[in-house]
């Protein structure tokens, strides 16, 4: 009887030290790795959207077509963005950014060291963020972080107008990238939004401050 007891009792030990090793994880040890699992995958889907921009993106796109300028009889100066052009950039762009993800959640982070020169060890979490030591960062097991996309990568168009000069402006449209992404880790996971403004033209206006007509792109 005595042995099935101290059986019973080490069981019971077992199984509270399972559930406080459990607590003390979740509480104080998930945070931090998701916090560090966050920044990486920001990081990296910056890195993406930046580098989705490339010269075949423009390939057969003539980026002085984009404008069109007319003037009025007060010399009023009216510039409409070509919803066209600004149609296949931006599919161009998103299409190559979901690409890059998709590549990243199946696990193909060979493709995505290629094009941008990030390393394996991106996606995993390293023991020293929660030892709080850099020096033990290779110490231990690391702790792979997963990533999947929400929806799709959707865009919008952004324009702004600089006085240039004497009586000139600089014209600069630019796409911002959003992106809905879940982070997965062993214990938890989060939505996070991912967004940045990509510059795909610069035009010099000569004349008074024009007005531009744009909008939304999906």
């Amino acid at each position: 009887m005595k042995k099935n007891n101290k059986f019973l009792l080490l069981i019971v030990a077992i199984i509270l030290i399972v559930f406080v090793l459990i607590y003390f994880v979740s509480k104080k040890v998930s945070p931090l790795i998701m916090d560090y699992s966050i920044g990486e995958i920001k990081r990296i889907a910056t890195i993406i959207i930046n580098r989705s921009v490339t010269n075949e993106t423009f390939n057969d796109i003539d980026i002085e077509k984009l404008f069109i300028i007319s003037k009025g009889s007060d010399d009023l100066i009216t510039i409409t963005l070509d919803n066209r052009i600004i149609n296949l950039i931006s599919n161009r762009i998103s299409d190559e950014c979901e690409n890059n993800l998709r590549d990243i959640e199946d696990g193909k982070y060979g493709n995505i060291k290629r094009k941008f020169n990030i390393g394996e060890e991106c996606f995993f979490v390293p023991s020293g963020v929660f030892l709080g030591n850099s020096l033990l960062n290779n110490v231990g097991p690391k702790i792979p972080i997963n990533l999947k996309m929400i929806g799709n990568v959707n865009s919008e168009v952004i324009s702004d107008i600089k006085e240039y000069g004497i009586n000139n402006s600089l014209l600069t449209v630019s796409l911002e990238i959003k992106m809905e992404l879940m982070v997965i880790l062993p214990l938890s996971s989060e939505l996070i939004k991912v967004s940045n403004n990509v510059p795909i033209a610069i035009k010099l206006i000569q004349g008074k401050v024009p007005h531009i007509y744009g909008g939304l792109i999906n």
